[in-house]
């Protein structure tokens, strides 16, 4: 599947239609927020923000240890996820080299405590 096959589909991650970052393991560089942005990845070369370089993305520490980072994005309608873009622009040679993504369906869109029970996909 190609970009093109879903992107004139509906986002049902978009914020204005109640889609939300609601955890992350670590918002050390940048905040999980930037996962929603609607628009592409810009570069502002010398603007900065209290945690340092102002990034158009989540960006968490280096990992010296095992494991992976992560963070649970509530959509905000039902509906069968079609594509996912992971745009890692401008994070060079600070990015991973593959993701996952993994889904389930819980009652209480704001109930992270079913998450562990939930049946992920």
């Amino acid at each position: 599947m190609t970009a093109g096959d879903f992107t004139d589909l509906v986002d049902l991650a978009a914020e204005e239609l109640g889609g939300a970052v609601l955890l992350a393991n670590d918002e050390f560089f940048a905040p999980k927020e930037n996962l929603l942005k609607p628009h592409p990845a810009e570069w502002r070369e010398d603007e900065y923000t209290e945690r340092g370089k102002w990034m158009d993305g989540w960006e968490t520490r280096r990992r010296r240890e095992p494991g992976h980072d992560w963070c649970i994005v509530r959509l905000g309608l039902a509906g069968a996820v079609r594509g996912v873009i992971v745009d890692t622009a401008h994070f060079r040679g600070n990015y991973p080299p593959e993701c996952s993504i993994e889904a389930c369906a819980v009652e209480a869109s704001r109930d992270l405590e079913a998450l562990p029970a939930a049946e992920w996909e």
